[in-house]
């Protein structure tokens, strides 16, 4: 069952289980006062479908309760959430009940006749391990999303170092490929330089014609001299 989410986030949220009205309210009253956040439950059942319906920080129970007693809200709020502060509140102070109530998980108990000023301190030092409790559990989840960002950062590391790596292999192959031409080309006459770009684009007999052309439009150009020109065209023939 989804939980729904009191007020305030900030203030420590407690049930009051006790089915004596007059003592129930007092209790009330006065926690509010000291600046939490309460709910109440006049029996044992009532609180147990508070605990499972709301989202709390402590239960303050009485043990002696018709329906569900004390114990049995200790295990229904155990059973919701192992971390919940359970503080038993009993008027039969016997080692026995007492001992089973911490067996069970209980934080503390306050026994009958009590002072509010009692239930103040225990509630106080409860709190106090709530806040810690929260705290803790905030800097959890920012650890969590430092270390989500620094995978992050990784993987976005990881992926440009392969690009770079990428990168500097096609440079690689680029420069091995103009090594070569540019040898090819230290090793070629002044006069067969035009030559040798028109035998780049193929050599075959059926493109005679268009390298020709080609050579026409190189004298046309005036990058060929005359006799170049002349040059060009007979090597280009004698390969025919």
């Amino acid at each position: 069952m989804k939980k729904r989410t009191l007020e305030s986030k900030d203030k420590i949220r407690v049930l009051i289980v006790e089915d004596d009205k007059s003592s129930l309210d007092v209790l009330e009253e006065y926690l509010t006062i000291e600046g939490f956040l309460v709910l109440t439950a006049s029996d044992g059942i009532d609180a147990i479908n508070k605990i499972e319906e709301e989202d709390l920080d402590i239960v303050l129970t009485d043990l002696q309760m018709p329906g569900a007693d004390g114990i049995d809200v200790l295990k229904a709020a155990k059973k919701v959430n192992r971390d919940l502060h359970v503080i038993i509140v009993t008027g039969y102070a016997s080692l026995e009940t007492t001992l089973q109530a911490i067996k069970e998980g209980a934080y503390d108990y306050i026994t009958k006749p009590f002072k509010l000023e009692e239930v103040a301190v225990v509630l106080g030092n409860a709190s106090e391990r709530v806040r810690l409790e929260r705290e803790k559990g905030r800097l959890i989840e920012d650890l969590r999303k430092a270390c989500a960002e620094l995978d992050t950062l990784r993987q976005s590391k990881a992926d440009l170092d392969i690009n770079v790596d990428e990168i500097n292999k096609s440079m690689e192959e680029d420069q091995a490929k103009i090594a070569k031409n540019l040898k090819m080309l230290q090793i070629l006459p002044g006069n067969s330089l035009p030559l040798y770009y028109l035998q780049t684009k193929g050599s075959d007999k059926d493109r005679m014609f268009e390298k020709l052309e080609r050579l026409v439009k190189l004298r046309q150009d005036g990058v060929l001299t005359e006799e170049e020109f002349r040059l060009c065209k007979e090597r280009l023939l004698t390969q025919v």
